[in-house]
């Protein structure tokens, strides 16, 4: 090899070994950053001898990114619907709870039967009474915990159709900034970085697949094929209310609708199933123990008049044929039996119509609303519990059945979790930064360095001396 050969191989060695400290320095420096990516120089034979750099490589792998990414997805959809049912489950509390539905319903036969003992008894018809407010009283704070789930749901739909959209935006606008960019080069290599955090974001709210283009363009679309953003453009997400559905760019991609165009999971599917399905089921499940508590006790009420409120009102009033939605919230014990607001205690003995009150020991009445609690009662089948069923029943099945969509979502929120993190790890390892490894190349790189700075010294040093003798 000439000096000068050596000079122009050394010299490149330098520029190269210093562009690949300085990429070392910036992987150790970012390796907490889950959103970076590790960068190695490549490098290439320069012609005339020596190497030259021709750009940073990026570390990916789009199959990985993917993968966790769907997973991401699944686990934030169980996320969104297992932290409203908390909410509400706690409201309702444990089945074996003394203030839970089913167990003020059976306190409430409970104190109805030891009344029938002893009808006259005006301690145990206060008794009755209070368990009976207690019981609607109870009834009406599910029906205001379902209207908070509703509310959250709603929030959390904004919230999220908001996110999504900004991150849509920010996506596009960095598909722009990499088409500028020099592929190979740092600026090229924290766009991509970037890019890839909002598709991440973007991913916790609904359900992506990404391609790119030969200019390393992302084009992102919705897990049924609806595109979402393409280069530049945006079809931005809306949701109304109204009719309940999730529209992009004018097109109806709501969560399992129909032609499947939109994604099923992520937080926004998960926010959606709650405010337009969960809710107005709860809601009816409800509504139902409502309407077979005031009907069941207007039919066995011998002494009403048509028209005229039984023990159990709809806000004060009797029970229409047909009723609004929110029945549950509504529910309340007639005053006319209750001290507190003027009434009398003695209605709860003879009944809400009754006139005069009748014989102390008459326990009539008491015995046909005992009866009601034996009797099959007709419910409506979409509340889940079948077409009939005693009221107890029936409660204890809707009950139970609420507190299990809870157990469901958080069930697989654990496991979708677990399976998260590994995807996580998985890529964290494909892309992400080993200190060691950096360090052990920083190291190596400080050898060629030296070396290459004392080869080229001494090629120096050989020039001198040729001058010298010349």
């Amino acid at each position: 090899m000439s000096i000068l050969s050596s000079i122009i191989a050394s010299r490149s060695g330098l520029l190269a070994n210093s562009v690949r400290a300085e990429t070392v320095s910036s992987n150790i420096a970012n390796s907490q950053d889950e959103n970076y990516s590790k960068r190695s120089v490549q490098v290439t034979e320069s012609i005339g001898g020596g190497v030259q750099v021709v750009g940073l490589a990026r570390a990916m792998d789009k199959a990985m990114d993917g993968l966790y990414r769907t997973e991401l997805s699944m686990a934030s959809t169980q996320d969104a619907m297992a932290t409203i049912f908390s909410i509400y489950s706690a409201q309702l509390g444990d089945l074996d709870s003394e203030t839970s539905i089913p167990a003020l319903l059976s306190t409430f036969q409970n104190d109805l039967g030891l009344l029938s003992n002893d009808p006259g008894d005006t301690s145990l018809q206060q008794e009755v009474l209070l368990s009976a407010k207690a019981l609607s009283a109870a009834l009406r704070e599910a029906s205001a915990g379902v209207s908070q789930m509703e509310k959250s749901a709603y929030f959390g739909i904004n919230r999220n159709v908001e996110e999504a959209n900004a991150s849509m935006v920010e996506i596009a606008r960095i598909n722009a900034d990499i088409g500028r960019a020099i592929p190979g080069t740092a600026v090229h290599a924290n766009l991509q970085d970037r890019r890839s955090a909002e598709l991440d974001k973007l991913a916790a709210v609904m359900e992506i697949q990404v391609s790119y283009d030969s200019e390393n363009r992302a084009t992102v679309h919705t897990a049924g094929g609806h595109t979402l953003v393409t280069a530049g453009h945006v079809n931005e997400l809306s949701f109304d209310r109204a009719t309940g559905e999730l529209s992009s760019g004018g097109e109806v991609v709501t969560p399992g609708g129909s032609g499947r165009r939109g994604s099923d999971e992520g937080s926004l599917a998960g926010y959606i199933e709650v405010a337009t399905r969960t809710v107005p089921q709860t809601q009816l499940e409800l509504d139902e123990i409502a309407r077979a508590l005031i009907e069941g006790f207007e039919d066995a009420d011998a002494s009403l008049a048509v028209g005229q409120a039984g023990l159990f009102t709809d806000g004060g009033a009797a029970l229409a044929a047909t009723f609004p939605v929110g029945l549950a919230g509504r529910i309340q014990v007639n005053a006319a039996a209750d001290p507190f607001q003027g009434g009398d205690l003695t209605l709860i003995r003879d009944g809400l119509g009754s006139a005069t009150p009748g014989a102390a020991s008459d326990n009539t009445q008491i015995l046909a609303w005992l009866n009601f609690f034996d009797a099959e009662v007709a419910f409506d089948p979409t509340a889940g519990q079948g077409a009939s069923s005693k009221l107890a029943d029936f409660a204890n099945g809707v009950f139970s059945g609420q507190q299990a969509r809870r157990v469901a979502a958080e069930t697989s929120l654990t496991s979708l979790s677990a399976s998260m993190e590994t995807y996580r790890a998985n890529r964290l390892n494909a892309r992400g930064v080993n200190i060691d490894t950096e360090l052990q190349d920083l190291q190596l790189i400080e050898q060629a360095y030296n070396a290459n700075s004392q080869a080229l010294r001494v090629a120096t040093e050989m020039i001198d001396m040729l001058l010298d003798i010349t």
